[in-house]
């Protein structure tokens, strides 16, 4: 393949672009009062949109993928085989009929130096992982057949209908979305009128009690059933399989996404837990990777398995990682006192409802409602992030670091060799108490991450710190 022009297909991923580029430059003509900008700027424009289509060229060659575009500044990329990181696929429901898809090649370098081929055949994925095998193994190159697909795996997972359903009723993501909308009115609500702030205040007043409550209850069981819905679209037919030191997940009912990782790429893996699913003992599993900016979170923190039971956590996942312990290892670290440090540093939250008794005496009782209602969950969660907090070394190169955020565990294990660095920070009121704070760095897409351990016994701290020196 030398030369060759994406599908025209491709152009319908530059609408949004496009539209949303149209409506701002109309507001700025609608701003300035010159009303005739808009036409002459949407004509340039899709002018320019065809023009990049027909500039853009791909040619998969004998050692590398080299990409051609640019119209007034030519713009080469030589991309060698060997250098892919990751392939990700994506393809949404229109372009199914037509064979076609998303390719995006990464070498986890700057995001303008990654591939990005809109709505091309699907065989040319297949035969980049083909050209990246060959090159990083010097092995024969094999023909990509129709049988490649029924070849045995390693190990493989598909969810069911009904973790599917387990994993989106124990969601916290309808929950989130109105966190989200509370922090946005806290935020810009100096831009809304006064006006519609007190008939709001004041149509929830004149309800009552009951009813308010009735409301916010009815607003979020619809934020959970939007949820269920989107988390069901988003990892419809989950499957993940290993094979020959890859690990392959797809997912997805209007646009199914396939990402193949190398397994030596990983650099940590995540069991994580939220309050509702760790009374039905489910646990989803995720991993960090090296990736490149233009990847969202789910790329570069993704969930390889969405939902699986404690009893069989082990089980399952030691068949597709390697260095995971046969069972749960006991977290050393931990000290009581940290239960008041966890409560004092979330009592900030109880100063939230203060703005309910600018809006008259009626809404005192619904106030010390809220307030007694953050207070237990304040309570609760400093032991709760006391019981899940410390750090343990396994198998002499392999640390696990667990933590507690939002009533959400974390059960972090990474390898020594993926450890970017390792922060002891002890202040002197800590050192009174013997603690510590463990801050441990990783490498998190194309930037680092962080896994921190709090307030835990300062000699355990230590000894952490003197393993990743002496290594």
């Amino acid at each position: 393949m030398q030369n060759k022009l994406l599908n025209p297909l491709a152009l319908l991923f530059g609408l949004r672009n496009y539209f949303s580029q149209v409506i701002g430059i109309f507001a700025i003509s609608i701003w300035i009062r010159i009303i005739w900008l808009t036409p002459i700027f949407a004509l340039c424009l899709f002018v320019y949109n065809i023009a990049a289509y027909f500039s853009y060229r791909y040619s998969i060659l004998d050692e590398q993928l080299l990409v051609k575009r640019g119209i007034f500044f030519k713009k080469e990329i030589h991309m060698p085989y060997e250098k892919i990181q990751n392939i990700h696929r994506k393809q949404w429901f229109f372009l199914k009929p037509f064979s076609l898809e998303e390719v995006i090649v990464d070498n986890a370098s700057r995001s303008d130096s990654n591939i990005n081929l809109i709505a091309v055949n699907e065989n040319v994925a297949k035969i980049l992982e083909n050209k990246k095998s060959v090159a990083i193994n010097s092995k024969p190159e094999n023909k990509i057949t129709k049988s490649d697909v029924n070849n045995s795996f390693d190990a493989q997972y598909k969810i069911s209908n009904h973790s599917m359903n387990l994993f989106a009723l124990t969601s916290f993501r309808g929950l989130f979305g109105l966190f989200i909308l509370f922090e946005f009115y806290q935020r810009y609500s100096f831009a809304i009128s006064a006006k519609y702030k007190d008939a709001f205040f004041n149509y929830l007043g004149s309800k009552g009690i009951i009813i308010v409550i009735l409301e916010i209850v009815i607003l979020l069981i619809i934020a959970f059933v939007v949820s269920y819905i989107s988390i069901w679209i988003q990892y419809y037919r989950f499957t993940l399989t290993k094979k020959d030191g890859y690990l392959t997940f797809s997912r997805g009912l209007l646009k199914k996404e396939t990402l193949r990782i190398n397994i030596k790429r990983i650099q940590s893996i995540n069991f994580s837990q939220n309050i509702i699913r760790s009374l039905f003992k489910l646990i989803t599993v995720k991993i960090t990777i090296i990736s490149d900016r233009k990847e969202s979170t789910n790329t570069k923190d993704p969930i390889v398995i969405p939902v699986l039971n404690s009893k069989n956590l082990y089980t399952i996942t030691n068949q597709f990682f390697d260095n995971l312990p046969p069972k749960d290892p006991k977290i050393l670290g931990q000290r009581a006192y940290s239960i008041w440090l966890f409560i004092r540093n979330s009592l900030w939250t109880l100063l939230l409802p203060l703005p309910l008794l600018l809006n008259g005496n009626n809404w005192l009782t619904m106030f010390f409602f809220i307030e007694i209602m953050i207070l237990v969950a304040v309570i609760f969660n400093g032991f709760y992030r006391y019981r899940h907090n410390g750090v343990k070394v396994i198998k002499n190169d392999d640390l696990v670091i667990e933590n507690c955020r939002f009533f959400n565990r974390h059960l972090h294990f990474i390898n020594w060799h993926c450890i970017q660095s390792i922060t002891l920070r002890e202040s002197i009121w800590m050192q009174k108490k013997n603690l510590a704070h463990l801050k441990i760095s990783e490498r998190r897409g194309d930037t680092s991450g962080e896994i921190l351990a709090k307030y835990i016994d300062l000699d355990v701290a230590r000894s952490i710190y003197d393993w990743y020196q002496n290594q």
